[in-house]
């Protein structure tokens, strides 16, 4: 009867543990759904908990049938046990076999059951069908790298292994478990027993700490590298750009010299301070000076941008008359559209009175863009069609000056790329002259400004560019 009892107070004890680990089990896997093994280690103590409530040696039952599921709930315990130690080391997994060995264990039982054996039978069958999973999970977990796992591995595979020094007891003493002299020993082994399961569970929860502080500290190491591998591309792209602007530099003072020399010599040729040509030859001259111009702005034009990404572009703020400064330009403007042509509208909805609305900005920048603007719109719309130049009063914090034309429009997958450097919007290969940097020294230097830019276009019907210029604190200046 006190053989009983002890034996009743040591499941009971232990399904406590049980279930306390369990949980912890579980709220790990909550937490580390991507190790799968986990889910799996927690049927291990639940199939110990079944057990321990309807443990054989503590309870006695009318029906033996119960204490069959009892050697099972053990059996399917260590197999739990041994396919998450599968999973957690990445080896294979062989679900027929696991299957045909839990039918051999089942078949077994039953012939057990029918056959009316007693306990001692039935333990043996329980300990030569567990050694299987039991071997299997510790040669699993033998697979893990010592430099990663080595406490946990070995900790875990120590209490694991000590089921097999239990069974080999009870080996040795022919499960003669109802030995009166045995009776104090038979106690501990299961003392034993007992606190290694709960042992084992300890060991697989370090083990889910130790993969998850492995993965972190693998990213970690990966996170370094790849911080390492950027500042070395870093460091090579800015070699890169400083070699591209000592390059640009350099190679657009060299090229200045000789082509404004073409630029003046063409220019004298077409004012005829040499002489009179013939319409052939001052065709000749005229192109001459055309190609001369064009290439010294696509030069200024890349020195330019250099500069802005180099941080070299000198922005001059200063309180400025919005009315007298769209006087200034229209003139060059102008000169885009054509001397004698009427294509450039002006809608300025700006007072202009003596007293008018001031603007604070770099007056040369902000020419720059708007003769940026104008010229597009020249280029990408026919001779014919209109360009509107419009000023308004957006809000209280900016004016909006914007340039309509009706030429071809922009795709909508070209929104995204219309303001960055060396991009034509999808019309490279068109014949238009450019080589696609206006847009971005337009947006960078109206930012420097504090001011924003963008766009409207509709594809095959033109486009609107504007930008929004801040306006100065100090509301009002006089027109000069």
């Amino acid at each position: 009867m006190i053989f009983q009892i002890d034996i009743a107070t040591l499941t009971s004890v232990s399904s406590v543990f049980y279930s306390i680990l369990l949980v912890l089990l579980f709220l790990f896997w909550r937490q580390n759904k991507d190790i799968d093994a986990i889910l799996w280690w927690c049927g291990f103590p639940l199939f110990r908990i079944i057990y321990s409530l309807i443990s054989s040696d503590s309870i006695n039952y009318g029906n033996d049938l119960i204490i069959y599921i009892g050697n099972l709930s053990v059996i399917l315990s260590d197999t739990m046990l041994m396919i998450g130690c599968l999973k957690f080391t990445n080896m294979d997994i062989r679900w027929k076999i696991i299957y045909g060995y839990l039918a051999v264990f089942i078949a077994f039982s039953f012939y057990q059951y029918f056959s009316g054996t007693d306990l001692a039978g039935r333990t043996k069958l329980v300990v030569i069908i567990d050694l299987i999973p039991i071997m299997a999970s510790i040669y699993a977990l033998s697979h893990l790298e010592n430099k990663a796992y080595a406490i946990e591995k070995y900790f875990t595979i120590f209490w694991i292994s000590f089921q097999i020094a239990i069974f080999t007891f009870w080996i040795l003493i022919n499960f003669n478990f109802s030995s009166p002299t045995l009776g104090p020993s038979i106690i501990i082994s299961l003392a034993f027993a007992y606190l290694g399961h709960i042992f084992i569970t300890v060991g697989l929860i370090i083990l889910t700490i130790a993969q998850r502080r492995n993965q972190l500290l693998s990213e970690s190491l990966k996170h370094k590298e790849l911080e390492r591998n950027l500042e070395r591309v870093l460091e090579v792209a800015q070699a890169a750009n400083e070699e591209k602007n000592l390059f640009l530099t350099n190679m657009s003072h060299e090229l200045r010299t000789p082509l404004n020399a073409i630029i003046g010599f063409s220019e004298s040729l077409k004012l005829k301070y040499y002489g009179e040509l013939n319409e052939k030859q001052y065709e000749y001259v005229d192109n001459i000076y055309g190609g001369g111009e064009l290439l010294l702005k696509l030069i200024t034009d890349l020195l330019h941008l250099s500069n802005i990404e180099e941080g070299k572009v000198d922005i001059f703020l200063e309180d400025v008359n919005l009315n007298d400064l769209l006087t200034k330009t229209l003139p060059l403007l102008q000169e885009i559209v054509g001397k004698d042509s009427d294509r450039l509208k002006i809608n300025n909805q700006i007072s202009n009175t003596e007293i008018a609305t001031t603007v604070y900005i770099d007056q040369i920048r902000t020419k720059q863009i708007l003769i940026n603007f104008v010229s597009n719109a020249v280029k990408y719309s026919e001779n014919d069609k209109e360009v509107l130049l419009e000023l308004v009063d957006y809000d209280d914090d900016y004016y909006r000056i914007s340039i309509t034309d009706h030429g071809v429009g922009i795709e909508e997958d070209q929104y995204e790329n219309i303001f960055l450097p060396f991009n034509r919007a999808g019309i490279d290969t068109t014949t238009t002259e450019g080589i696609g940097v206006g847009l971005s020294i337009a947006k960078n230097l109206i930012e420097e400004m504090k001011g924003r830019v963008d766009f409207v276009s509709k594809f095959g019907e033109g486009s609107t560019f504007w930008i929004d210029i801040p306006k100065s604190k100090q509301r009002q200046l006089p027109i000069s």
